[in-house]
């Protein structure tokens, strides 16, 4: 995205829990930022009709993040407890605040969550291709490779 089009957010990010009502919000940014990463023509139709927000949204309310600027969500992650695993994702951003920090402010809550739950093994799905990705994810202490073996999937969520 050319940068003429981003906005700056510079220390007006906050992140809380998301709730209910932000939802059908944060679907669709879901669908916006992964329709643009990959650049389909119709990026908020992207994924049709699964829904990725709702369900992980339900499955642990209080697992479930938002970032926001003036009030308004612009980003969100999802944790999930499976015992000695933890798992997170979709982190998604607004495409215009990519490169901003907001998802490395969306990782604090969710590293948190995992500490709290003493998960022993970490994990997510990425896009393996991406430097921008893995790096995001490096800084938390996760590293490409086959599970278990390490604590990052790099395959294509």
């Amino acid at each position: 995205m050319p940068s003429a089009k981003r906005t700056s957010v510079a220390g007006s990010v906050s992140v809380r829990p998301l709730a209910e009502p932000d939802l059908d919000r944060a679907d669709e940014i879901f669908r916006v930022a992964f329709g643009t990463f990959l650049g389909v023509p119709e990026p908020e139709t992207f994924f049709g009709t699964a829904d990725y927000v709702r369900t992980r949204w339900a499955a642990d309310p209080h697992a479930a993040f938002a970032a926001t600027v003036e009030g308004e969500v612009v980003g969100s992650n999802f944790a999930a407890d499976w015992g000695s695993v933890g798992y997170f994702g979709p982190l998604t951003v607004r495409p215009d605040l990519w490169d901003q920090g907001i998802g490395r402010r969306l990782m604090e809550p969710v590293m948190a969550c995992f500490d709290t739950w003493e998960n022993r093994h970490l994990g997510l799905f990425t896009f393996s291709h991406s430097p921008k990705h893995l790096e995001l994810y490096r800084r938390y202490g996760f590293w490409p490779g086959p599970i278990p073996h390490s604590h990052l999937d790099a395959s294509l969520a």
